[in-house]
């Protein structure tokens, strides 16, 4: 298994040694598997120089980047008839988008726009532990940063939903199914432990151990999110759009007492998810959802879909992706996009507004910004992710928090997809692991 490393370690170390200074930063990071529609492989911004308090005031094409996110819960502004009856797991603000004091986007064929100091490119860049272009799992050097937070206890994780509530609502789902209520869930657990961290070390350990196309450090006052997501939400390159819906997930084998792959059986597991039907099936769901609500803001006839359950590989599971693209309709902004296809049809399942009452009905928590999006826009260009893969934490009550979830249809078994959930959770856990 091959992974495409940070640009340069030394870079995102001297990121994060701004982000310390300041009360505002957003990192984004294009690691782990290669991806060929992105431009970018660093964006990152400082401070606040200008904040919008609506998608409607962020300009179209702008010649400094717009940074920014939306939390799951802003659906209730998209759909009033929607609500969020449980508190967050850490307190995001529902909408952020903005102008950085200062910025720097590296993009993959070596340009450099925004302020260049903020990398400290004439410092010792073999410092830290992964190197640019590909590097076998061999390979790989163990951060000091992983005797850092081993040295730690683990956190004591308690779950918002017991299992055995899991398993129950599981059952609950099916049967709204069954009473054609909705056709699939996407039904989401949490867990929160009392703990203090660093989320900078905590960060740049995770980008080692979980790289990831649509990896994000965000901090907004004392609070961080640290990403590894594996999904984008959509992408926008002139006038093509085009989102990519990830459903269908195994975790990837790795040898006994060992972080070496077991290449026969991992290849194994990578058929077994390729030929799936009832995941094949998850997945098209999703792009269907996904190209009605393209639909809304392309061109008529332009939105198909030139990638359907594709399998990737990613650090700690296998998954299927899917790509779903149109011609954007020239007078929509970040506004209507936002509007017309929030949350990402993989986080609520289908039909969208239906299934998100129920979601509200079952899950013990607020999503937050959970499953919401993080993103940017830069000149005629936008990228956001899906809010997955992520840890939570607040540095003033030492709150850390994670969530997880899977789709639930007719065919679910309940213990295959509380399995799930730990499989999917496992990489932004690896952080607190030894080596």
């Amino acid at each position: 298994m091959k992974y495409q490393a940070i640009a340069n370690t030394y870079q995102l170390e001297c990121l994060l040694k701004k982000a310390r200074k300041e009360s505002f930063a957003c990192i984004f990071l294009s690691a782990g598997r290669s991806d060929s529609r992105g431009d970018i492989s660093i964006m990152a911004g400082f401070g606040i120089a200008e904040q919008f308090s609506d998608l409607s005031d962020v300009p179209h094409c702008p010649e400094n980047p717009v940074m920014g996110y939306l939390g799951y819960d802003y659906k209730n502004q998209i759909e009033p008839s929607l609500k969020t009856d449980q508190p967050q797991l850490v307190e995001f603000e529902s909408l952020k988008f903005v102008i950085p004091k200062a910025w720097v986007a590296v993009e993959k064929n070596g340009i450099i726009s925004g302020d260049e100091t903020l990398l400290n490119l004439r410092g010792n860049q073999n410092s830290g532990f992964a190197v640019s272009g590909d590097q076998d799992d061999s390979d790989r050097r163990e951060s000091p940063l992983s005797k850092v937070l081993a040295a730690k206890n683990s956190p004591q994780w308690q779950s918002q939903t017991p299992k055995e509530t899991y398993l129950e609502n599981v059952e609950r789902i099916k049967h709204h199914i069954v009473d054609g209520d909705f056709y699939e869930m996407n039904y989401c657990i949490a867990f929160t432990a009392q703990e203090d961290m660093d989320p900078y070390d905590a960060f740049l350990l995770l980008t080692h151990k979980a790289p990831a196309p649509f990896s994000v450090f965000l901090k907004d006052g004392n609070r961080y999110l640290l990403c590894a997501s594996p999904e984008r939400f959509f992408g926008k390159r002139g006038d093509l759009v085009f989102s990519q819906p990830i459903k269908g997930t195994r975790p990837r084998v790795f040898q006994a007492n060992s972080n070496e792959l077991d290449e026969i059986l991992d290849a194994i597991v990578l058929m077994e998810l390729e030929k799936s039907e009832k995941d094949r099936a998850e997945n098209i769901m999703i792009v269907d959802l996904v190209r009605n609500d393209l639909s809304k803001v392309c061109e008529i006839g332009s939105v198909y879909v030139p990638e359907c359950c594709a399998v990737y590989s990613f650090s700690h599971v296998h998954q299927l992706i899917s790509t779903v693209e149109g011609q954007l309709k020239q007078e929509v902004g970040l506004k209507e996009l936002m509007h017309a296809t929030f949350p990402m049809g993989s986080m609520t399942g289908a039909p969208k507004i239906s299934v998100m009452h129920y979601t509200n009905q079952l899950e013990g928590f607020a999503r937050g910004i959970y499953s919401g999006t993080l993103g940017y826009v830069w000149k005629q260009n936008m990228d956001f992710n899906v809010v997955i893969r992520a840890l939570q934490y607040d540095s003033v009550t030492k709150t850390l928090a994670y969530a997880v979830g899977g789709a639930i249809t007719y065919d679910s078994v309940a213990e295959q997809e509380y399995r799930e959930c730990l499989d999917k959770a496992s990489a932004v856990l690896s952080i607190f692991e030894g080596n």
